[in-house]
């Protein structure tokens, strides 16, 4: 065995243990009739789990709202955290302290995020929610209480709180571009968006895919955020596939349906980052 490998292997047995075993445990779970009230115990049950979601209304919805909610989530953060990276890349003043406000949200978490988010867009006390809200005219209405405001505000939330991630990324990847090309494209007489798009965009092809990678699976994920905003609702407004998965293990205690919907996610994602993983790999 080469000597690298005989140094990669104690991590690689730490992640077999850590994500394989779990991962392999929540696939075969999946496939099991498993009610933690049933005294019978676990039984077999092939796809039953999986059928039985594929004809659920309230997968349907949740599956809608998660893509949705991810969809726009990420779009939103990466761009916004493009922008203000480069921004923050040029020369300006007390642009340290601006630098650190902004990448504050990522020390929090999400629950606090949420809380936080919660209290601004109360229509009772907030400063958006009531204040704001009264300013403009809109008093009486309800942010977190209606549908459609209810989903937006929740992907505001989760914007404002995991854009700090991208921005440091594309952070580091814009000072990882030599000064030498914007100076040679400048002398040539290159505009702002020809600099843009024919130096920047190419050289920040990869920390933008690192960037998605990282935001589709977190956003895919999310669940503390919406929890603590609306639990779901209003109705099923904001009812993710984790919040579906939390309702059906931890509400009714069907642990196979549950174990179902987590294999479901974890394809949806491993197949919207793959294609990301092999464009930074060729």
């Amino acid at each position: 065995m080469r000597e690298e490998y005989k140094l990669l292997l104690p991590a690689v047995c730490v992640l077999a243990f850590l994500v394989a075993a779990p991962t392999f445990y929540l696939f075969y779970t999946s496939f099991l009739r498993w009610f933690l009230r049933d005294p019978t115990g676990p039984t077999f049950a092939g796809v039953e789990n999986y059928v039985k979601l594929l004809q659920s209304s309230d997968f349907a919805i949740s599956l809608t709202v998660t893509l949705i909610f991810s969809a726009a989530s990420v779009t939103f953060s990466l761009l916004l955290g493009l922008g203000l990276a480069l921004l923050f890349s040029e020369d300006l003043r007390g642009k340290r302290i601006m630098r650190t406000i902004i990448v504050l949200p990522i020390v929090l978490p999400p629950v606090v995020v949420g809380f936080t988010w919660k209290f601004l867009l109360s229509s009772e006390v907030g400063v958006i929610g009531a204040y704001f809200m009264r300013l403009i005219g809109l008093g009486n209405l309800s942010l977190l209480g209606d549908p459609t405001l209810a989903l937006v505000s929740v992907i505001i939330a989760d914007i404002w709180g995991k854009t700090p991630l991208p921005f440091l990324i594309f952070l580091a990847g814009l000072a990882g571009i030599p000064s030498i090309y914007y100076e040679s494209a400048k002398i040539d007489g290159a505009g702002s968006w020809q600099i843009f798009r024919s130096i920047t965009l190419p050289n920040m092809k990869k920390p933008i895919v690192v960037a998605a990678i990282l935001r589709t699976i977190d956003a895919f994920n999310s669940f503390d955020v919406i929890f603590v905003m609306t639990k779901g609702g209003p109705g099923m407004a904001t009812h993710t596939l984790p919040m579906l998965g939390w309702k059906v293990g931890f509400y009714y205690f069907d642990v196979g349906t549950a174990s179902a919907i987590g294999v479901i996610l974890l394809l949806i994602v491993m197949f919207l980052s793959m294609p990301l993983i092999r464009s930074i790999s060729r």
